[in-house]
C-alpha cells in the first residue's frame, strides 16, 4: 500500500499534478532508488518501489487517453490549482530567507523557518497566512529586498486559496467520469509514493548531504524555476546497490 490517506485527499493531490511531470520525476527517483536498492529496502515496506514503478506505468497508461489529458488540461486551468503551487513555493521561499537571517543571528520566530505538510487547501491557506503576518511584524529584520513583494503575493495567493471551499473541491471532484477519478487518483498514488522515496533517500544518507540532495523533486516542479535534474539509469544486472 503506498499510502493510507483517505481517497478522497488523492484524488484531491493527484487533480494538481501533471502527469507528465510526474513520469519524468518518476523516471528520475526510481532510477535513483533502483541505486540504492538495498539500503533503501531497510527503510521502506517490502515491496513499495514497485509499486510505485506500477503506479507510474498505469499513469503512463492513461496520459495516453485523449479524454484523460483533456479533463487534466481543464483542471489545470483552474485558477486555485495554480494558487497551491506557488503558494507552496512562496513558504519555502519565506522559511529559507527566515533561515537565512536565523543563521545571522537574527532574531526570527520559529513559526517562520518551520514548515509541517500540507495536504489541503486550508491548511496552506492557514499556514501561509500566519507566516505572512509574522514576516509583515519582522520584515525590517529579514536581510536583503523584496520582502514587501513576498507579503503582497502571499496575500493575494491565500485569497484565491479561500475562494474555494474544500469541501467544495471535493464535491466536484467526485461529479468527474469515474475514469478521471480513477487517473487522478493514480497521480496522487505517484505523488506520495515519489514523496515517500524521497523521505527514504534523505533517511539513508543523513550523513552525506550531496548524495541526500539528488532525492528532490526538481523536475516535477521545474515550472517554478528549480535547476531540472536528469534520470539516473538503473543499474545494470548484477550491479551492486550505492552504499
Amino acid at each position: 500500500m503506498i499510502t493510507q490517506l483517505k481517497k478522497d485527499e488523492v484524488i484531491a493531490m493527484g487533480a494538481r499534478q501533471r502527469a507528465d511531470y510526474l513520469v519524468e520525476q518518476a523516471g528520475y527517483t526510481l532510477g535513483l532508488a533502483a541505486l540504492d536498492a538495498n539500503v533503501l529496502d531497510a527503510v521502506l515496506p517490502k515491496g513499495y518501489v514497485g509499486e510505485v514503478t506500477t503506479v507510474c506505468d498505469q499513469v503512463k497508461a492513461a496520459r495516453q487517453d485523449k479524454a484523460m489529458v483533456a479533463a487534466e488540461a481543464k483542471d489545470a486551468s483552474h485558477e486555485q490549482q495554480g494558487a497551491f503551487a506557488q503558494a507552496k513555493v512562496l513558504r519555502r521561499t519565506i522559511a529559507r530567507r527566515a533561515s537565512m537571517a536565523k543563521r545571522m543571528g537574527i532574531s526570527i520566530p520559529e513559526a517562520l523557518t518551520h514548515m509541517t505538510s500540507i495536504k489541503s487547501a486550508p491548511a496552506l491557506v492557514a499556514q501561509l497566512s500566519e507566516m505572512i503576518k509574522l514576516l509583515e511584524v519582522n520584515q525590517s529584520a529579514i536581510p536583503g529586498t523584496g520582502v514587501d513583494q513576498i507579503i503582497k503575493e502571499g496575500k493575494a495567493l491565500c485569497d484565491v486559496l479561500s475562494s474555494t471551499d474544500a469541501k467544495q473541491e471535493i464535491k466536484r471532484l467526485k461529479e468527474l467520469p469515474e475514469a478521471v477519478q480513477k487517473f487522478y487518483e493514480q497521480k496522487g498514488l505517484l505523488y506520495t509514493g515519489l514523496k515517500v522515496i524521497n523521505d527514504a533517500g534523505h533517511a539513508i544518507h543523513a550523513a552525506d548531504p550531496n548524495a541526500a540532495a539528488k532525492y528532490n523533486l526538481a523536475i516535477l516542479h521545474r515550472h517554478t524555476g528549480k535547476h531540472e535534474q536528469k534520470p539516473v539509469p538503473a543499474p545494470a544486472a548484477g550491479a551492486g546497490a550505492k552504499a
